[in-house]
């Protein structure tokens, strides 16, 4: 009996230990646990979204009117004709239209990826921004905005604790840091205007403002549903797969209302 009690009292301990250790990951880092699970779904999504990106790399050029890559190539290395700022502008447009045809309200699937250099992101956005279907794989797109290259409002919001937290440190971003979003149909550079803190039920943030504008969301504060962090961003810059260079967007010019 005695060595049955000490063993119970053992297994206790044990599992004490290990839930206030658990514990602790939570609060200093983040949920191991379902962060396990994103990191495989991230995986996953990884060669479908290669897959994507060849398909929309490949209309891009037709749209651009430039060479396809052949091989020996090395993935493209041929002389790429200079392509009026107007131009790329305009094709990114019909590209978006294109893509968020098809890939809007596909719950879950992989849609590009976004880079924020300040918290060292770089992770793969998803279609939607239910709990289970989305976000427990990576960031979500708000089905109530817009994509890339519209001229619109497109709304990305991350976890903080849970399912690999990847806008844990959103509010360590700071005005005018880059954040790059890395579409199949193109790479959408935006620079950030400011930061605002909103009730959880505030959808003011999603509002068209007459630019291309992004907007990243999360929960705050930290394990707090009741508010949200909010990082606003001016697109910047385009470039398309087949031009040569990027596209400065500048506001208010032909060329930014062409998008």
């Amino acid at each position: 009996m005695r060595t049955l009690a000490r063993r119970l009292g053992t297994s206790l301990a044990v599992a004490g230990v290990l839930l206030v250790v658990y514990a602790a990951m939570v609060v200093f880092w983040r949920d191991p646990v379902t962060s396990i699970y994103t990191a495989y779904e991230q995986h996953e999504m990884s060669s479908q979204l290669s897959d994507t990106f060849v398909t929309w790399q490949a209309d891009a050029r037709r749209e651009l009117g430039v060479p396809q890559p052949t091989a020996g190539t090395h993935g493209g290395a041929t002389v790429r004709p200079e392509v009026s700022s107007a131009t790329v502008l305009s094709s990114a447009r019909r590209l978006a239209v294109k893509f968020a045809r098809a890939e809007r309200g596909h719950t879950g699937r992989p849609l590009g990826r976004i880079r924020i250099s300040r918290i060292g992101l770089s992770t793969i956005v998803v279609e939607n921004t239910d709990y289970w279907g989305s976000l427990s794989k990576g960031p979500g797109r708000y089905e109530e905005g817009s994509f890339p290259g519209l001229g619109q409002t497109t709304g990305i919001a991350g976890h903080r604790t849970t399912f690999a937290a990847p806008f844990r440190h959103i509010n360590s971003i700071r005005d005018g840091d880059p954040i790059v979003l890395q579409m199949p149909y193109g790479t959408f550079t935006y620079r950030v205007l400011r930061h605002r803190i909103v009730d959880n039920g505030d959808w003011s943030i999603m509002r068209k403002v007459g630019f291309d504008e992004l907007v990243l969301s999360a929960c705050h504060p930290l394990y707090s549903a009741s508010h949200r962090y909010v990082i606003f961003a001016r697109l910047e810059s385009v470039k398309l797969p087949g031009a040569r260079d990027a596209v400065r967007v500048v506001p208010g010019s032909a060329a930014a209302n062409a998008a």
